[in-house]
């Protein structure tokens, strides 16, 4: 089977089927459009062709070059593929669906918004590639690399733990009920980030920043959030026990109903803070910037708050034994107008 007999079958619309199309060569070819299905591209050569809408269901590419191919809108379903070949090529708008991609090479590619559902991804490299959203759904991605990558994508339950993303940033990227733990991302950028009952245990963050984040129900016992910049940070019911976060910036955060057993926010600014209803026993919150902070209805027993700057910071019906204080100016350990509401409710509720 020729080139341009495969070619002339795309042009016709007709069906490519169960055809043996091992190592030709289709270089710059125009198959936009093709239909091919459970053919065999074994180390085929497509680098430059244009297979601009294409369908490719239970084919082999292993080991296939798509290099600077045109793969746009193309859709590769139940496709073995491992090792192939696509650095360079422009694949925006492509889904691969349960094919196995594991060691297959997209550096430098422009993904634009593909997607990946159910695929094996184990050792691929995407370094260096153009993304404007990417999403990938229950994929395998031990190895995978993403360095110098500005990651905009989605990982759903995904398995990142020894994902590669050295030199990395993170624009609105979700990572929703994936498991990073062990991730090393010190110093790096994350913007409007979704982490919401991720697992980062053991992650380390120090130095990094971490604006407008969501961490709702995350696991980060373990970890490190020593000196991060976290401004504007979602973290109701994270679970942080131990965690130092010390020296970090957590203005205007949110910490309700968070675990907070024996974490160290020593040094660290948490002006305008709410604590409600956080599980804060024995954590240490000396020397902290707590003006307008809130610690409501917190558990706060054998806590730390030696030579903290108090400036109307609330512990409205707060658990306070065993607090340590160096002094109490600046603090409202009541609030009367929130009394008389939670009167007045409860008057209503009885009557």
């Amino acid at each position: 089977m020729t080139p341009t007999r495969i070619q002339s079958m795309v042009k016709r619309g007709d069906e490519v089927r169960e055809k043996q199309l091992r190592g030709i060569d289709f270089r710059g070819l125009d198959l936009a459009g093709g239909m091919f299905s459970e053919c065999d591209f074994s180390g085929a050569d497509l680098s430059g062709a244009n297979l601009g809408g294409s369908v490719f269901d239970r084919c082999v590419l292993a080991g296939s070059n798509l290099s600077s191919a045109a793969v746009g809108e193309c859709v590769f379903t139940r496709c073995e593929a491992p090792a192939v070949r696509m650095p360079g090529a422009k694949l925006d708008g492509v889904m691969f669906e349960t094919c196995n991609l594991s060691g297959a090479d997209f550096s430098g590619a422009d993904l634009g918004r593909a997607i990946f559902d159910s695929c094996m991804l184990d050792d691929a490299s995407f370094a260096g590639m153009s993304v404007e959203k990417i999403s990938f759904s229950s994929c395998k991605l031990r190895r995978a690399d993403f360095s110098r990558v500005r990651v905009s994508a989605t990982f759903y339950q995904t398995d990142l733990r020894s994902a590669v993303f050295s030199g990395c940033s993170y624009d609105k990227t979700i990572f929703v009920e994936s498991n990073l733990s062990g991730q090393v991302f010190r110093g790096q950028f994350f913007q409007n980030c979704q982490f919401a009952d991720a697992d980062l245990r053991d992650c380390d963050f120090e130095g990094a920043t971490l604006a407008a984040c969501n961490f709702k129900g995350a696991q980060l016992e373990g970890g490190n959030l020593r000196r991060v910049q976290a401004p504007q940070c979602l973290f109701p019911q994270a679970h942080m026990k131990g965690v130092p976060c010390a020296g970090g910036v957590f203005t205007q955060s949110i910490w309700i109903d968070a675990e907070l057993e024996g974490a160290d926010f020593s040094g660290a600014n948490l002006e305008q803070c709410v604590f409600h209803r956080a599980r804060c026993g024995a954590a240490s919150f000396a020397d902290t910037g707590l003006t307008y902070a809130d610690f409501s209805y917190a558990d706060l027993h054998d806590a730390d708050f030696r030579r903290a700057a108090f400036m109307r910071t609330k512990m409205h019906r707060a658990q306070t034994e065993g607090v340590r204080f160096s002094d109490r100016v600046g603090l409202l350990p009541n609030d009367p107008d929130l009394f008389a509401a939670e009167e007045f409710s409860a008057h209503r509720s009885s009557s």
